[in-house]
């Protein structure tokens, strides 16, 4: 490992070859820079990551949000890595790196001369992390993107309204469960290289979707039916969805009996508790249309602020749902100490840093996201275009 960067978190003394661009990857990446590691973007010049051209721009710093939300913490490097004098200078950085990680398509790598068997000539003991569409398969060559990963790994067929098509998650779920895996796995990785050494890992974004699909997925498969896609209904338990208040909608989520009779104590409804069709969740769920209209009758008479302070009160699940600027304005969240400090173009950036705290260690960074090429020289001096590093 080389010697400890500005950040004090558990992965300090990590250096990161980040050869990614648009979203799984760097958001791997910016895991990692977030616990300390020494994060290297190696970018096309003059081009750099595609994120760098996806509006909007924040104020009129020349940087984009979208490059913004997935790169803070790094340091920027441009590298041709397609040509022989980018590739060799390449190779020279591997010598003083822990991990490399890439999202290029299947056999770019290896056509540049990068693949991992290559590197371990001049690191026995890398750790390279490919991120991917599919794992070898029938679909091993297609393109892959978030969307496509969706669709083919059940999540669209699962979100939606009951009458309505497949919808693409809000979130690029996709990409992200591929970014949680890739990230447990190069830690893993880390921890296990004293006694297994260095190590080649692919994290397909397939194969993580539908390992996302949990019970979901256990569910069909003991039912043999697919699974519904019912809104923000939940198809074994009642209530459990978004009603409509008197001014804005609220998150309902009851899961037992118990937290049932407690619904209808904050409601101020006993009749609803003592009713026989819904005296228990499998009787809920057979009756779930009465009891929805019970309901969407209560929740009318006030609003969605006074009934989420009732209902908690009453340790009754629920919540207003928010749309993403009121979640930064939250005072949970500006309390909770996980936010940076950046600013970048005018415009603040109170992004989530890292959300896990340790009790003995530092996480997350505020150092803002680099301009393109912005380290390349102070990244490359003293390493030389024949894949050795040279004496200072």
């Amino acid at each position: 490992m080389t010697d400890a960067t500005d950040s004090a978190g558990p992965l300090s003394g990590v250096r990161v070859l980040d050869c990614t661009q648009m979203l799984a990857g760097p958001y791997t990446t910016q895991l990692l820079a977030d616990l300390g590691a020494d994060v290297v973007k190696v970018e096309r010049p003059e081009v750099g990551d595609l994120t760098r051209s996806i509006e909007p721009e924040l104020g009129d710093s020349g940087m984009t949000s979208y490059f913004a939300s997935l790169n803070r913490g790094k340091r920027s490097i441009e590298l041709d890595l397609g040509s022989e004098d980018g590739g060799a200078t390449f190779l020279g950085l591997v010598e003083t790196a822990d991990v490399v990680v890439e999202n290029y398509r299947p056999g770019t790598m290896s056509k540049w001369g990068l693949d991992y068997d290559t590197l371990r000539e001049y690191n026995e003991e890398v750790i390279y992390c490919s991120i991917s569409g599919f794992l070898p398969g029938p679909y091993r060559d297609l393109a892959a993107f978030d969307m496509v990963a969706q669709a083919l790994g059940g999540t669209m067929s699962i979100t939606g309204e009951a009458d309505g098509p497949p919808v693409r998650s809000g979130l690029p779920i996709g990409d992200l469960s591929a970014s949680m895996y890739a990230a447990v796995c190069i830690v893993t990785a880390l921890f296990a290289r004293p006694t297994q050494g260095g190590s080649h890992i692919e994290v397909p974004l397939f194969e993580s979707i539908v390992a996302l699909l949990s019970e979901r997925a256990g569910w069909s498969l003991a039912t043999g039916e697919a699974y519904p896609r019912m809104g923000t209904a939940h198809p074994t338990l009642e209530p459990y969805r978004v009603v409509e208040t008197a001014d804005d909608p609220l998150a309902l989520a009851v899961a037992s009996d118990g937290t049932y009779r407690q619904l209808c104590v904050a409601l101020d409804r006993p009749d609803l508790a003592e009713d026989e069709r819904f005296v228990t969740n499998a009787a809920r769920v057979e009756h779930r249309e009465a009891l929805t209209a019970e309901l969407e009758s209560v929740f009318a008479e006030r609003g969605v602020e006074e009934w989420f302070s009732l209902l908690r009160e009453e340790g009754v699940p629920a919540a207003p749902v928010k749309d993403t600027t009121e979640t930064f304005e939250d005072s949970q969240l500006r309390e909770s100490d996980v936010t940076s400090d950046l600013e970048i173009g005018g415009v603040d950036l109170p992004l989530v840093t890292f959300p896990a705290q340790f009790s003995n260690v530092a996480t997350g960074t505020d150092r803002r996201p680099p301009e393109l090429g912005e380290h390349t020289e102070e990244v490359l001096d003293g390493v030389s275009k024949d894949g050795n590093t040279t004496d200072d």
